[in-house]
């Protein structure tokens, strides 16, 4: 049985095209220089902006390095989280970075409340972005627009209905609130006959 098994190895193996074993090696050797490349990236991890350069495709990357910039230079983690939606434009938590470095200092800047409008479209339900963003949000000023109010209502309404859990974000959010937001906050528990979490 065995001998019969390679008997019919060698026989294929006569005619396969003198071109596969130079094809099979170059094939194999293109797989390993990119697994290579794939796990360097993952190797600077601790160094975010050389790991984000080297996987230059990988938009996770991108977003690891906004955020380490974050504190430090606004206008370089901007970059980056741009550069990351570039490549990943339904990720949530890509517009949630470039809305928070976007929006540290002026919230009438467009791009700031666009980013944070995309932040919800794109990820309304994700739950590591619920009291983050809310905090955000809470000190946008709403009062020039409309979609802002409803999704500082929508996400009160979320999370006292759904995501009782989640109810300190909603008091942290409501100690940085503006007065208009502050207002709104204080109507959505009243319509939920509840009381604002101290």
């Amino acid at each position: 049985m065995a001998s019969t098994i390679a008997d019919t190895v060698r026989r294929y193996a006569r005619q396969l095209s003198p071109a596969f074993a130079p094809a099979a090696a170059a094939i194999g050797a293109a797989t390993l220089a990119l697994s290579a490349w794939w796990l360097a990236a993952d190797a600077l991890r601790f160094k975010p902006s050389l790991a984000a350069g080297l996987g230059v495709v990988r938009s996770e990357l991108w977003l690891r390095d906004g955020w380490s910039e974050l504190q430090a230079s606004p206008e370089t983690a901007e970059a980056a989280f741009t550069r990351a939606l570039r490549l990943s434009p339904m990720d949530a938590g890509g517009w949630f970075g470039l809305a928070s470095a976007t929006g540290r200092f002026d919230w009438l800047n467009p791009t700031a409340s666009k980013a944070l409008k995309m932040s919800y479209y794109t990820g309304f339900n994700r739950s590591d972005l619920i009291a983050p963003r809310l905090i955000l949000l809470a000190q946008v000023d709403t009062t020039r627009d409309v979609e802002l109010v409803d999704l500082l209502q929508r996400q009160i309404r979320l999370i006292l209905t759904r995501a009782p859990e989640l109810k300190g974000a909603i008091g942290q959010a409501y100690r940085v609130a503006t007065d208009a937001n502050r207002r709104i906050i204080e109507a959505e528990f009243k319509d939920a006959n509840q009381s604002l979490p101290e």
